[in-house]
């Protein structure tokens, strides 16, 4: 009898760990899926800015508001009180609410007839994305067992990456499909501008987005994840007191990382259609396999930097190649306003993501690495908060220096690599005096990992 107890039991184990398998699949799929759908609103304003611009008769400060403030800024501020929500009331309840948010925030962009009410939508756009990323990189372990969580961070890192670029090359074929559809659409939606009908059109995958995330099952290990934490403000406060030097390195020179790279990919779309002539879908062509490019040679790049500067920096290498990652970046900046033609600007735009991709695959593991468990979501929404808050400057700098230098024949494209090259090579500074503080919060922190290292 006690044969039959034992031979039952043993074919279903293979068959749950499968079940579990599959849906840690699917949800990893979905939150990948739902990145770039949440970033393709952002690659259609800045590649229907012109015609945008021209039809709504925006200025570059005005358009810079609602690629910074409107969206950047806001995403940054709600960050925190959203991370919050969803360590309190559960991560996939609240990630479903912000991708209808995000939906109707980009119906309102398409619906919108002047800079005011353009604003508004852009804001609807700021709340929905506000709570992805925190959201996201807490509910990660919720779907997947503890073993491949580093795998799963890493995945879904690159994916995102991947998807920005994938992003503009989707947004481009969406603008052409639109327009060569236009006689197939009916009367109401016919006669509209091209930039509205790409924004009504993405729209319609908040709703499939937001049942696909409460779909999601999360992992039997995980599901005590959601409960609050009563500890969890106190241990906060400790936390900063004994580590305000790790977050201020850490989280400034990440977000000057954002400044930067957001001043190209949101300016060189601009760019390439004022000063040199190229049409969206080029743009979009152009702009995004520039992107993806660099986004696979920065992830090579990536493991390359790690195998390299292991031995020498321990666990400080993330620190490392952000570091090169961020003075590479910087030069390139340098050079954008000495390209001579629109396949320069994509190359060198290329080279700073590749730059950027080497160091950012690692920082999920550097957020880990310098933060409690107990604290994870809220310290990566603060972070989030900190890094979009001086993301959203890009933009408004650029715009403002843009119109500032209205006589010069190339003063959005001297704008654009200014600001870029400022906060890439300031970034670069911070980050390297980051390490020793980063090194003593991982010792404190989690010194099982230093004995590992030591």
């Amino acid at each position: 009898m006690d044969k039959h107890v034992l031979h039952f039991p043993t074919p279903a184990l293979p068959a749950a760990s499968r079940a579990h398998g599959l849906a840690a699949c699917y949800g990893l799929l979905v939150l990948v899926i739902a990145s770039i759908f949440s970033a393709l609103d952002r690659q259609i304003l800045v590649l229907l800015a012109e015609p945008m611009r021209q039809g709504l008769g925006l200025s570059d400060t005005r358009l810079g508001l609602l690629q910074g403030v409107g969206i950047t800024l806001l995403a940054g501020a709600l960050a925190v009180p959203f991370g919050w929500l969803a360590d309190r009331y559960g991560r996939r309840t609240l990630l479903g609410i912000c991708l209808l948010l995000w939906g109707a925030g980009t119906a309102a962009c398409g619906l919108a007839h002047d800079f005011s009410t353009l604003f508004v939508g852009a804001i609807g756009l700021g709340i929905g994305e506000s709570g992805v990323t925190p959201i996201v990189y807490g509910l990660i372990p919720e779907i997947v067992p503890e073993r491949r969580r580093g795998l799963a961070n890493g995945i879904y890192t690159l994916a995102a990456i991947l998807g920005a670029g994938l992003g503009m090359s989707l947004s481009g074929a969406l603008v052409q499909a639109l327009d060569d559809a236009r006689p197939l659409l009916p009367t109401a939606l016919r006669t509209l501008e091209l930039w509205r009908l790409a924004f009504l059109a993405t729209a319609l995958a908040g709703p499939v987005l937001a049942l696909a995330v409460w779909l999601i099952r999360l992992h039997p290990g995980h599901r005590s994840d959601d409960a609050p934490q009563d500890t969890a403000r106190p241990a906060l406060r400790a936390y900063v007191s004994a580590h305000r030097r790790t977050m201020v390195s850490v989280f400034a020179g990440s977000g000057l990382l954002t400044m930067g790279i957001a001043a190209g990919a949101n300016w060189a779309p601009i760019v390439a259609a004022r000063e040199f002539g190229a049409t969206p879908g080029e743009v979009g062509e152009g702009i995004g396999a520039a992107y993806l490019l660099g986004t696979l040679a920065g992830a090579v790049l990536g493991a390359a930097g790690v195998r390299l500067l292991r031995r020498r920096a321990g666990l400080a290498t993330p620190v490392r190649v952000i570091t090169v990652g961020a003075t590479v970046a910087g030069l390139a900046s340098v050079l954008m306003p000495a390209v001579p033609g629109v396949a320069g600007l994509y190359v060198l735009f290329g080279l700073q993501v590749a730059a950027l991709i080497a160091g950012s695959v690692l920082v999920p593991t550097l957020l880990q690495d310098m933060t409690p468990a107990a604290l994870r979501s809220r310290l990566i929404a603060i972070g989030t908060g900190v890094t979009l808050g001086l993301g959203a400057l890009s933009p408004v700098l650029v715009g403002g220096l843009s119109d500032l230098m209205q006589g010069s024949a190339h003063g959005l494209l001297f704008a654009m690599a200014g600001v870029g090259a400022t906060a890439f090579l300031v970034s670069a500074a911070i980050m390297r005096t980051a390490e020793k503080p980063f090194l003593h919060t991982v010792d404190d922190i989690h010194p099982e990992l230093a004995a590992k290292t030591a």
